[in-house]
């Protein structure tokens, strides 16, 4: 077996174990659910668990950090759209992303997992780590291609507009899901606006 092959493999069964491992913190919370039950639900042993991560809280540092990862994804597919019609362009893109991820189940785990930052520093620092990683990285992309005048206060405001929504959504679900499109739209368009060297 090569290299990539042997690497594949192994990224294979880590995210099969941090899906199953979300799932069952969803269901009974971070510190309800037990690395035996992680384990069942991956279809593993818990020693082959044990091979891949230390710990429950490796296994939650590594959600998170996959979820930064795709996220990550997510606007690097933006350096791809022309200048010209980036605006509307991300428009689109964002309020795509958002309705794609607010669910029960994502909500659910964003909370659980918060919440145990709250208690936990090592999840708090990856947490921060991980905002401040997707913030520059909208930064760099941004900067070129809508020409703002204060670029970091733009980014600032989308990712906050975008957290609360999610936010929101885990406490009334319908209310969010009737406005979100609406909603994004107007204060993403004018955001920019507010933002832009034209304004």
């Amino acid at each position: 077996m090569n290299y990539n092959n042997t690497v594949s493999r192994k990224s294979l069964r880590q995210n099969q174990i941090l899906d199953a491992a979300a799932h069952c913190f969803v269901e009974k919370g971070f510190h309800g659910a037990g690395m035996a039950e992680v384990a069942k639900r991956s279809g593993m042993s818990t020693g082959h668990i044990y091979h891949y991560f230390a710990n429950k809280q490796a296994i939650i540092l590594a959600i998170v950090e996959r979820e930064g990862d795709e996220a990550m994804v997510r606007i690097g597919q933006l350096e791809q759209l022309p200048k010209d019609s980036f605006k509307d362009h991300l428009i689109e893109h964002m309020v795509g992303a958002i309705t794609r991820k607010i669910s029960p189940f994502q909500t659910s785990l964003d909370a659980e997992i918060v919440a145990e930052g709250h208690r936990n520093d090592e999840v708090r620092k990856r947490m921060r780590d991980n905002d401040e990683r997707i913030r520059s990285k909208l930064c760099e992309v941004l900067g070129p291609k809508l020409q703002v005048k204060k670029l970091e206060q733009l980014v600032d405001s989308l990712m906050t507009i975008l957290l609360g929504i999610t936010s929101r959504y885990s406490r009334n679900p319908e209310r969010v899901t009737a406005i979100t499109e609406t909603l994004l739209r107007t204060a993403l368009e004018s955001l920019i606006e507010e933002f832009s060297e034209a304004a």
